[in-house]
């Protein structure tokens, strides 16, 4: 049964909300750690800490609906279906000193549609990216509470916070494919709100801004759809626990370890010579979990009329750490290697087309973020043990026929010879076929639709073989609307 509620009570939550999150002083639109960050804060003529505030709020509303009716004996078959309207309120100070300054966020989500369990006890219609899981609950959290020291080009932030990477190479219609670009970032592209972390993180950028670094140590993270920040663990498996203090993962975990983290440290670094190439390496050490790395190198060949060709390889390693818990306690290590091509030759028309290869020691996994694979932007996940993997799309861009700012991206992909981790007995997966389409409209001018984006999303997926009978088809449809409303 769907949850009602009256046009009042939406608007004396939100009102409650603005209030709440103006008395915090709530943080940036996007992360602390983006570009922004790192800028001066221009002093006024009165007070800086004062003049220099800014709040605001980031409108967000989605649909999803993720359905499958199984393989011919009906196994596999689930639904996820939710709709929520909410986003997050915002504010920062200005700089005291021209060094410290506050911020934070209140992030929250009204259901608007939640449909209950099915007639399959185990089709709860949940886990929708939308709605608080598994009971399509509201979400109300204080998202970030944060204070930045920042000297110069050099930043440090302490408390409640998001955490973004993403430095681009200019002029490329689909450089986002590496989405966070980081496998600790914040994984918002289809959902209500970013991760958000409790940490102490710095970054900066060194001679003349062609390096710049990262790095920081994590305790807890608030998944996307989570009232609770957790231990690192509970939160890449929320749905799973309860609040800190009284989750069942505290209990039987593999070898008679707690499920339990105590932390995760991540360092990196970007270069950029010029503006045709990108140099990206990182390191990830979850604590109990696996340890990470990740290589990214990007070159493009620049022609005429902002004509272009790219070329991009990643690598990414994943090998176990501690008591192993993501892994059922079993030591494991495993790679991915990717390649990445884009050809503008046309104002409307980029093609593009990935491959990727994955040894059999395990799957490739990413807690805390989409992750940096190009095959995650058009599919939806990362690989698993011993896939094959190649895609191929283009984006087809409606400005130059007189409608800006619209364009649709298709793509086919496949996935063959997966398969569950080696220690686990290498057992077959299905294959995996989808065809992906997005209509995206992203506001072209200024004024108060200046951020306004908006995405209609189908895909199906078909997968065959492994340990199905016959085919198993899934249907994946999703809206989202996105509006950043400055007050300040």
């Amino acid at each position: 049964m769907s949850r009602k509620y009256t046009t009042s009570g939406i608007v004396a939550g939100m009102t409650n909300a603005l209030a709440l999150a103006l008395l915090l002083g709530a943080g940036a639109v996007q992360a602390q750690q983006t570009d922004a960050a790192l800028q001066p804060v221009v002093t006024g003529t009165g007070n800086a800490f004062i003049d220099n505030a800014k709040a605001g709020y980031v409108f967000r509303t989605s649909y999803f609906d993720r359905r499958s009716a199984g393989d011919a004996n009906g196994t596999g078959m689930f639904r996820q279906q939710a709709m929520g309207l909410g986003g997050w309120l915002y504010g920062n100070t200005g700089e005291i000193a021209d060094i410290l300054s506050f911020g934070g966020t209140y992030n929250f989500t009204v259901p608007l549609y939640s449909p209950g369990p099915g007639p399959n006890p185990a089709n709860k219609f949940a886990y929708n990216y939308i709605l608080r899981d598994p009971d399509q609950d509201s979400v109300s959290v204080i998202g970030e509470a944060y204070a930045k020291l920042r000297f110069g080009n050099h930043a440090a932030v302490l408390g409640r916070q998001s955490i973004n990477q993403a430095w681009y190479l200019p002029d490329l219609v689909r450089f986002y494919n590496k989405l966070d670009q980081s496998m600790i970032g914040r994984r918002d592209v289809r959902a209500m709100h970013p991760i958000q972390y409790e940490a102490a993180t710095v970054q900066g950028r060194v001679l003349d801004d062609t390096l710049r670094y990262y790095g920081g140590y994590i305790w807890n993270a608030r998944q996307i759809n989570d009232n609770h920040f957790r231990n690192i663990y509970a939160a890449a498996y929320q749905t799973t626990c309860g609040p800190m203090g009284t989750s069942p993962c505290a209990t039987n975990a593999p070898n008679g370890a707690a499920y339990d983290s105590s932390g995760a440290y991540y360092a990196g670094v970007q270069w950029k010579p010029s503006n045709n190439m990108m140099l990206e390496g990182s390191w990830y050490g979850l604590q109990d979990m696996l340890n990470m790395a990740y290589l990214d190198f990007d070159y493009v060949f620049r022609m005429a009329d902002k004509n272009y060709a790219r070329l991009g390889v990643q690598y990414m390693y994943q090998g176990g750490n501690g008591a192993n818990l993501v892994s059922g306690g079993n030591d494991f290590n495993t790679g991915y290697v990717g390649g990445y091509g884009e050809l503008r030759l046309l104002p409307w028309l980029v093609p593009y087309g990935m491959v990727g290869w994955t040894a059999n020691g395990d799957e490739i996994r990413a807690p805390y973020s989409i992750g940096p694979s190009y095959l995650v932007q058009r599919i939806g996940e990362n690989s698993k043990a011993g896939e094959r993997t190649w895609i191929i799309g283009s984006i087809f861009d409606f400005g130059p026929f007189g409608a800006k700012g619209l364009s649709f991206d298709v793509s086919y992909g496949n996935r063959n010879n997966r398969q569950t981790a080696s220690y686990a007995g290498s057992t077959a997966l299905p294959d995996w076929d989808e065809l992906a389409t997005d209509l995206v409209y992203v506001f072209p001018g200024e004024g108060f639709l200046k951020n306004f984006r908006t995405r209609l999303r189908y895909a199906k997926v078909k997968e065959s073989g492994g340990t199905l009978v016959g085919d198993k088809f899934t249907d994946d449809l999703r809206w989202d609307f996105a509006l950043t409303i400055p007050f300040k």
